[in-house]
């Protein structure tokens, strides 16, 4: 065994001595070394230290150096970098550079909403511009039906929301009835619910109020929906009082439907809301209620924060 293990070596040296010292037996330890060959001791490259200390950029570093971009607007809102080139050029540019940055726009305004990267560029636009100039994305939203399957989206659900908290109710009055009218639908989606929010949030009092009326005849599916009961809780919480009023009541009829809500991560906040905004026997039913299920409530971490309210 032990010749075994010696042998390689003895062919080593034996090579050596045949051939004269090769560039690398000068790295050999001592006692395999040549005489007449110095010792070197191994050092890693200056380069090779300073690219395993500088870690490599990460994609989200990348600042725009304001390049040109004119002729090739929607080349570049499809790659990460080139759309932060195209962001920036509409944010510096004057009202007149700008219209002729966004017409390059025009016949994309779909395949850049799906786009993860071209998506950011309408949505700049939105945000710095005029709403009049934006009204080319409403267009083709409305005139291709692509409201409710935009609010679906992963990207192009931003560029509703957009809309929605930028523009005036009069410019968005289509994108909004299309949602009211797939609400259901679109609040039982993972995008389509933070949508369905938005119209809460920013919209006027007539469409909560639609909106509102529109969730209380689909009260038991959405409850029973992790999307859904947001979007209920969202309602409770933010629409103007008589809308959460008659919600509340639309939900006390349908027991089911409050204990659903009471145990449900994003629903609970609803049930809570409902014994803030009821008063009298209307409150005193809603306390009934709970209380039969009570040990339901018990079972369950958002159920017992519901219990616990007098």
């Amino acid at each position: 065994m032990h010749a075994r293990q010696t042998f390689p070596v003895k062919v080593l040296l034996g090579r050596l001595e045949q051939g004269g010292a090769a560039p690398w037996s000068s790295f050999l330890p001592d006692h395999l070394r040549p005489k007449e060959v110095s010792a070197k001791v191994f050092h890693e490259s200056a380069s090779s230290v300073k690219a395993k200390a500088e870690p490599k950029p990460r994609r989200g570093d990348y600042t725009p150096v304001g390049i040109s971009v004119f002729g090739r607007v929607w080349e570049y809102s499809q790659d990460a970098a080139g759309c932060r080139e195209v962001q920036l050029a509409i944010e510096m540019a004057d009202e007149e550079n700008r219209l002729r940055i966004v017409a390059e726009l025009h016949d994309h305004v779909w395949d850049a909403a799906c786009c993860p990267h071209a998506n950011h560029v309408l949505q700049k636009c939105i945000l710095v511009m005029h709403h009049s100039n934006v009204q080319f994305i409403v267009d083709v939203l409305v005139r291709q039906q692509l409201v409710s399957q935009a609010a679906r989206h992963k990207y192009a659900c931003r560029i509703v929301q957009r809309l929605i908290e930028r523009c005036p109710a009069e410019q968005t009055t289509h994108v909004l009835q299309a949602l009211i009218r797939d609400a259901q639908l679109i609040s039982c989606h993972a995008y389509g619910n933070y949508v369905m929010q938005h119209v809460l949030q920013h919209s006027s009092d007539s469409v909560q109020e639609e909106l509102c009326g529109v969730l209380e005849e689909h009260l038991p599916a959405l409850s029973s929906d992790v999307y859904g009961a947001a979007v209920v809780s969202c309602a409770m919480s933010t629409a103007r009082h008589p809308c959460r009023v008659a919600l509340a009541r639309a939900i006390l009829k349908e027991p089911s439907v409050l204990v659903r809500l009471a145990c449900s991560r994003h629903g609970h906040g609803a049930a809570r809301d409902v014994l803030q905004v009821l008063e009298g026997t209307d409150r005193t039913q809603a306390l009934r209620i709970l209380h039969q299920h009570q040990n339901r409530l018990q079972r369950c971490r958002y159920g017992r924060i519901v219990a616990g309210i007098q």
